[in-house]
């Protein structure tokens, strides 16, 4: 439950040992390169490599071929092309281009070929009425003829143009949303008559290359196309033969390139300086081990260590790193943002508190286990990350759902369990009961009250981690926002539902008015803390004013968060309510009618109420606990390895 340990890695070396020293470490798959020149004061000196990645082109004509002919791109096991020179390299893909660039690329040409035919096609079918030829129709010297298609509402209109002798279209083929046809006018009322056509949004179609009948077009197209989907069919299978009988060997070549493209990336962050070169980046703590093994053995290259905490000003990297069951719950971390590496990783407290609410607000144990089994559907088949956090979730959801005693919207179908392991008649908790109703609502209320406190503890604790001891005493969300939350709850739950009246003068002067005091002054006191001797950037004057408007912000926030987990509790109460309308429903037909309705209202409930819990709960976590403790301004530790550099 917390952030992996990183080092920042330095390495030096004469230019000479620059390759090999980049290759060891791309090898590794664990080194995350930086910019090398900002981790030196005094980097006026210092040259950065910027070398040509030689290995870009090849890669990218190699990509190319393996496209084209239907070969997956993908790392394969390749020890033996690993040492393969750039000549060699090359010269194996310039003979695969000779031969197989020149079949895809008749492929590619009778493939556009095709795709001409069927658009001429396309183009004539809707004329293939007219039984002229239209090479003589154009070579008419008085007429004009237009072929297009006029929208249908326009063709209605036509009518209003009846007096207009040349106002005619004659349609061919009709569609649901046009008419093809043609229009033929004088060459004296060509103008003029366009001009109508136009406003009618008739769309011209060019046909100048039609030099028969359109049905004799149409017919010699499709003798067109079926010759060259022949000729394509043999091109495809000559491809598939070289691709079968070459794949091995493409794929192998595909993972050395890849390999040097990633290693020269790693080159290109470090700097030359004097006679020698400068590299810096980043490393899982525990692999330093293995860093100094890969690098030992190449001659004047040295390389130091450097804990990541001592380098915070330059963003250290963050890898997250978590349990089993906390893990897939860092999809909703990183959906926010990483923390950086002074902070905590929330995926821990997420897990929790949304399995947690999740399970209350979707509490059914039929509908659990249905939902259960789309989550490891979802995960185990369709791989998805979501499915994973939802397992957790949905056993949530059938315990509380035995809890609630609802299975499928039966509620008392559980009736004889309770009685036979804890002696009862009924099942303990009937939510849609009166008196139930407002334990939920107050329930909920405390359930927000305790997360919220639990998030300013986190804030406070993170605070301190960050070196802000500022934000971490005076902040809305430190040691005095959490005094003064705190005191308010308990001063006003012990006055409204105990009758335990400790709201006197002294409890209000010391642990509610103080620490809004202190909080009101956050910012002089801050500066205080850390030496500074200007406190009040803008006069006290303007410090008040802007104060005084935040403070009723942060009143407001404390209120809004709290009732904010209202939600919870009404959840529960509209799972139950949705249900009984099903149950409606369904009496209002027969046996077979009435079982097909439950089943489908329960399909429906537990798709909507699915959805709207999941988005529910995670604006729960994002803006009333993830605001009060968390950044999440970190950058994801990323390592070069082949597979980073295909992304």
């Amino acid at each position: 439950m917390a952030l992996a340990k990183m080092k920042l890695v330095t390495v030096i070396g004469v230019m000479n040992a620059l390759d090999e020293a980049t290759t060891a470490l791309g090898r590794t798959g664990v080194f995350q390169p930086d910019e090398t020149a900002e981790f030196f004061s005094d980097n006026e000196s210092m040259i950065p490599v910027n070398s040509a990645n030689e290995y870009s082109p090849l890669l990218e004509k190699l990509r190319d071929l393996m496209n084209g002919s239907g070969i997956r791109a993908r790392i394969v096991d390749a020890p033996e092309y690993d040492d393969m020179s750039l000549n060699d390299a090359q010269k194996i893909i310039d003979s695969a281009d000779e031969e197989l660039g020149e079949m895809i690329g008749r492929r590619d040409q009778l493939l556009s070929e095709i795709q001409t035919c069927d658009a001429n096609i396309e183009k004539a079918k809707h004329f293939v009425g007219l039984d002229l030829d239209l090479k003589k129709v154009d070579e008419c010297e008085y007429i004009i003829t237009r072929f297009g298609r006029l929208p249908k509402d326009s063709y209605q209109k036509l009518n209003a143009y009846s007096e207009n002798p040349y106002v005619e279209f004659f349609p061919c083929t009709r569609d649901d949303a046009y008419n093809w046809g043609v229009y033929v006018t004088p060459l004296s009322e060509a103008d003029n008559i366009d001009r109508i056509f136009s406003r009618l949004y008739f769309e011209r179609v060019d046909i100048s290359d039609i030099h028969d009948t359109p049905q004799h077009y149409v017919d010699e197209q499709a003798r067109l196309k079926a010759d060259l989907m022949k000729q394509e069919t043999n091109e495809k299978n000559r491809i598939d033969a070289y691709a079968k009988a070459h794949v091995d060997e493409l794929l192998k070549l595909f993972t050395a390139l890849s390999k040097h493209h990633a290693y020269i990336s790693i080159k290109n962050h470090a700097c030359k300086y004097r006679s020698g070169f400068v590299l810096v980046g980043w490393i899982p703590a525990e692999y330093e081990g293995q860093i100094k093994k890969v690098l030992s053995p190449i001659e004047s290259v040295e390389c130091t260590f450097t804990k990541a905490k001592e380098e915070m000003k330059h963003s250290p990297p963050v890898k997250l790193k978590n349990r089993f069951f906390f893990r897939p719950f860092e999809y909703y971390t990183e959906m926010y943002g990483l923390p950086n590496a002074a902070e905590i990783d929330p995926s821990w407290f997420i897990a929790l508190t949304y399995t947690l609410l999740f399970g209350i607000m979707f509490a059914d144990v039929g509908q659990g286990i249905m939902l259960l089994i789309a989550a490891i559907f979802m995960y185990k088949k369709l791989k998805m990350p979501l499915g994973a956090l939802l397992i957790p979730c949905s056993v949530s959801s059938v315990i509380f759902g035995f809890l609630f005693g609802s299975v499928f919207g039966f509620e008392h179908l559980l009736d004889p369990v309770y009685k036979a392991l804890f002696g009862l008649e009924e099942k303990p908790i009937d939510v849609m009961e009166g008196s139930t109703t407002m334990i939920l609502i107050f329930g909920a209320v405390g359930i927000g009250v305790v997360l919220l406190i639990i998030a300013m503890i986190l804030n406070i604790v993170s605070s301190f981690k960050r070196g802000d001891i500022g934000n971490a005493l005076f902040g809305t969300n430190g040691v005095a926002g959490l005094v003064f939350y705190s005191s308010l709850v308990l001063g006003l739950a012990g006055s409204m539902l105990l009758d335990l009246h400790i709201m006197n003068t002294a409890y209000v002067l010391c642990l509610i008015v103080l620490p809004l005091i202190l909080i009101f002054l956050r910012e002089p006191l801050s500066k205080l803390i850390k030496g500074e001797k200007k406190l009040f950037e803008n006069g006290v004057g303007s410090f008040i004013v802007d104060n005084l408007f935040e403070m009723f912000e942060v009143a407001l926030s404390y209120v809004t968060n709290t009732m904010s987990f209202l939600r919870v509790g009404a959840f529960i109460l509209v799972h139950a309510g949705m249900m009984k309308v099903v149950f409606v429903l369904a009496g209002m037909f027969g046996p077979v009618g009435s079982t097909i309705t439950v089943i489908l209202g329960n399909i429906i409930v537990m798709a909507l109420e699915a959805l709207l819990v999941g988005i529910q709960v995670l604006r729960l976590e994002y803006y009333e606990m993830f605001s009060r403790f968390y950044i999440g301004d970190g950058r994801k530790y990323e390592p070069v390895t082949v597979s980073n550099i295909q992304k």
